[in-house]
C-alpha cells in the first residue's frame, strides 16, 4: 500500500480542522472532565451520600457498612466511569466518521483525485486517536489534582500516567473497532449498534475463564492497579493484543474502502 506523506499531512490537517470545527474535542473534554470530578467526589463522599439517602427515606434506618474512603478509590471510580460512559461517548461521536464521507460522496471525490484508502483511514484515525488521548490525559490530570485536594495524597504522577497509558491502549483499540463499524455499516444506527455490541463483547470476553487472561479489557483493571502503584506483569500482553486487534480493524476498514479508489 502506497502512502503519500504529502497527502497524509494535508488530509490530517484537514481532519484536525474539522474536528475543531465540529467541537468534537470540546464535547469529549467536557464529558471526561465531568466524569473525573464526579469520580473523585463520589470516592470521597460516598459514605455521606448513602447516609443522606437512607435518612431521607424515613422509616426504619438501614445500617450500611461503608469502608472509609481512600485516595485509590478516585482512580477506581474514574476508570469505571470512563469504561461505561467515556467509551460510549467515543463510540457515539465517531460512529459516522467514515459513513458520513461515504453517504455524501466526498470519499469518492477525494479518491478520484488520488487519495488512497490507507491515507484516508489512517489520517482520520490519527486525529481521532490524538483527540481521544488528549481528552483522557486531561481527565487523568484533573483526577490527580482533585484527589490531592480531597485526600491529601494521590500516588506518584508516574504511576498515574502509566495507568492512563493502559486505559488509553484499550480506548484506541475500541476506536479502531468503531472505524471498522463505520466503514462497513450502511446507516448511522447500524454503525452505533455494531460499535456498542463490539464493546460489550470485549467486556464479556474479559470475564471468561482462560480466554479472559488475554482479553484487552484487562487493561481497564490494570489502569486502576497501576494508578495505585500496583504491578504491571501482564500489561505488555494486554497491550500487544489490543494493538493487534486495532491494526486488524484498521486494515479491514482500508480493504472495505479500497474498491472506491479510482
Amino acid at each position: 500500500m502506497k502512502l503519500s506523506l504529502n497527502n497524509f499531512a494535508a488530509f490530517t490537517a484537514k481532519e484536525l480542522t474539522e474536528s475543531l470545527r465540529t467541537k468534537r474535542l470540546f464535547v469529549l473534554v467536557c464529558v471526561f472532565i465531568s466524569l473525573a470530578l464526579i469520580s473523585v467526589l463520589t470516592a470521597r463522599f460516598v459514605g455521606e451520600i448513602l447516609a443522606a439517602l437512607m435518612s431521607a427515606e424515613g422509616g426504619t434506618p438501614i445500617i450500611i457498612e461503608v469502608p472509609p474512603p481512600v485516595w485509590s478509590d478516585s482512580y477506581a471510580q474514574l476508570y469505571s466511569s470512563l469504561t461505561e460512559l467515556g467509551i460510549i461517548a467515543i463510540i457515539m461521536l465517531h460512529m459516522s466518521i467514515i459513513l458520513r464521507e461515504k453517504s455524501t460522496g466526498t470519499i469518492d471525490l477525494m479518491m478520484a483525485k488520488g487519495l488512497t484508502a490507507g491515507v484516508f483511514v489512517l489520517s482520520k484515525y490519527a486525529v481521532a486517536a490524538g483527540v481521544s488521548l488528549i481528552t483522557l490525559f486531561i481527565a487523568v490530570f484533573v483526577t490527580y489534582g482533585y484527589t490531592w485536594v480531597l485526600f491529601y495524597y494521590a500516588c506518584s504522577l508516574g504511576c498515574v500516567l502509566l495507568g492512563a497509558v493502559s486505559f488509553g491502549a484499550f480506548m484506541l483499540m475500541m476506536l479502531a473497532i468503531v472505524f471498522l463499524c463505520s466503514a462497513i455499516a450502511k446507516s448511522t444506527a447500524i454503525s452505533a449498534v455494531l460499535g456498542l455490541a463490539a464493546f460489550f463483547v470485549m467486556l464479556l470476553i474479559g470475564s471468561l475463564p482462560v480466554v479472559g487472561r488475554f482479553a484487552p479489557s484487562g487493561l481497564v483493571n490494570y489502569s486502576v492497579a497501576l494508578s495505585a502503584g500496583g504491578g504491571q506483569d501482564r500489561m505488555g500482553i494486554y497491550i500487544a493484543v489490543a494493538v493487534t486487534v486495532a491494526a486488524i480493524c484498521l486494515w479491514l476498514a482500508m480493504r472495505v474502502l479500497r474498491k472506491r479508489e479510482g
